[in-house]
């Protein structure tokens, strides 16, 4: 029995640690699933944080493609509108001022990397317009400043030619020949100052030379370039004190100056209107003032003129319009080179007044003995030699003025009284009236030609001074004559 019970006790301990084991057993098995489970519910989770992310930048990236999208799409249009609308106007705008430039299409784009390289676009293509403009623009003016001295060349020639034919066919028997070479000379002298004038705005030089000139005999020969000068031209008005002169550089360029002038006054005034000249000595110099009663200038063009007769901008030759007015352009050029000033202003009479104010740098005293030509109207007042440092001279009465065509009877008088007139000092500081001293010029003794026996009889200066002025009064008498009565001297603003 009890060998019973122990073998049952025996098995029941075998039974209870066999079953113990198969706990432990499925324990472990238990905590490796529920570990497994744990870990496949980690990955789980993470697959799917992972799968979230990739959404996230599937539909951060379809956001920056559909953003390059309307990016790309706003420059195309934005391209497509510099190139067909604002590269064309700015074009127009260089060649035309008051063509505006527009801006960006989409102002969303301001400021951005398109407006910065579009704007960078429009300055390199405005940059390069503009050298090849000057470029082109030297060019051209080369080749009409080359032009330009041809036809001037010809047309002194021309000039010279004519001039010959007047003093070989000057008697009374060939008046009509005279009055038709006279007719050609004025026109060809209308040749040769738009040449002049043309070449001048280009950079050229006045294409002539002359000596020391009287200034008031410059005036004249200013007016004498002028058509139908007889009928619209009144003075000029000689209000000097001194024998005013111009040194030899300044006087082809003061008498082209001043004929320019002279020529746009009268072509902007009625026919039945007088354009004035006077000439006057000034502390600083010497002035020609021009008045006219025409239709005057308004305040854009009193700006342009001002702009142009300063000679301080460089001018184009598409600045001049078409066909060009190089008048105001050619002046300036000459201002500029020297030192001269011309202004431009409303006048007394409702038209345009335009003063030249020569500096006394390119001003001479002329020598003693000598006078103006025969056409050289008499002084307002009476010339009176440079006095002494700061000693000024009474005023003396004026004289009513005379004409530029003066009688030949009146030269010798007038000879008489220039002949008179004291010596003063050479260059002062002060002159007539407080008026600083002119650089005076001595004429050289002439040299004497041997006499001769069989030489014929001398002509006396009397007898030269009256042939001259008989020549010059049948002259001035048969331009009027010749001159037709329209208009053809084409001038600034014609």
């Amino acid at each position: 029995m009890a060998g019973v019970v122990a073998v049952a006790l025996a098995s029941v301990l075998i039974y209870r640690h066999r079953v113990r084991r198969e706990l432990v057993r499925t324990r472990a098995q238990l905590t490796e699933t529920r570990d497994a489970y744990e870990h496949l519910s980690r990955e789980n989770a993470q697959r799917e944080q992972r799968m979230r992310q990739a959404e996230h930048q599937a539909r951060e990236a379809a956001e920056e493609a559909r953003e390059l999208r309307a990016q790309q799409d706003l420059t195309r249009v934005e391209t497509e509108h510099l190139l067909s609308t604002r590269i064309p106007a700015l074009v127009s705008h260089l060649r035309a001022s008051h063509v505006t430039v527009p801006g960006l299409q989409n102002p969303a784009l301001a400021g951005t990397d398109v407006d910065r390289q579009h704007h960078a676009l429009l300055d390199a293509i405005s940059n390069a317009v503009r050298e090849e403009a000057v470029r082109i623009d030297e060019a051209a003016q080369a080749v009409v400043r080359g032009a330009m001295a041809r036809v001037q060349t010809q047309a002194l020639r021309a000039q010279d030619l004519l001039a010959a034919v007047q003093r070989r066919y000057s008697g009374d028997e060939h008046t009509q020949l005279l009055r038709e070479v006279l007719g050609l000379d004025m026109f060809n002298e209308l040749i040769v100052r738009r040449a002049q004038a043309t070449g001048i705005a280009c950079g050229a030089t006045t294409g002539l030379s002359r000596d020391d000139t009287y200034l008031v005999d410059l005036v004249v020969g200013a007016i004498a370039r002028v058509e139908n000068f007889d009928q619209r031209i009144e003075g000029p008005a000689n209000h000097l004190r001194r024998r005013v002169g111009v040194a030899a550089r300044a006087a082809e360029p003061i008498l082209f100056v001043t004929s320019e002038l002279l020529a746009n006054a009268v072509h902007h005034s009625h026919g039945t209107l007088k354009v004035t000249i006077a000439v006057h000595e000034t502390n600083t110099g010497a002035a020609i003032v021009i008045d006219d009663a025409g239709v005057g200038l308004n305040e854009e063009q009193y700006a342009r003129a001002s702009r142009l007769l300063s000679g301080r901008h460089a001018v184009r030759l598409v600045d001049l319009g078409s066909p060009p007015h190089t008048g105001w352009a050619a002046i300036g050029r000459q201002v500029a080179q020297y030192g001269m000033q011309v202004t431009v202003k409303k006048s007394a009479y409702g038209g345009v007044q335009a003063v030249v104010s020569v500096p006394a740098a390119l001003l001479v005293e002329m020598p003693e003995g000598t006078r103006p030509s025969v056409l050289a109207p008499e002084p307002v007042r009476a010339v009176v030699a440079a006095a002494p440092p700061y000693q000024r001279r009474a005023p003396e009465p004026e004289t009513a003025p005379q004409p530029a065509h003066a009688s030949v009877a009146a030269m010798p008088a007038r000879a008489t009284a220039l002949a008179d007139v004291p010596a003063g000092p050479a260059a002062g500081p002060a002159g007539a009236e407080g008026l600083p001293g002119l650089p005076q010029r001595r004429r050289q003794s002439p040299r004497r030609a041997p006499s001769s026996a069989a030489a014929g009889p001398l002509t006396t200066p009397e007898e030269a001074q009256k042939r001259w002025g008989d020549f010059q009064t049948g002259a001035e008498a048969g331009r009027r004559e010749a001159m037709p009565s329209h208009q053809d001297d084409a001038t600034e603003g014609n």
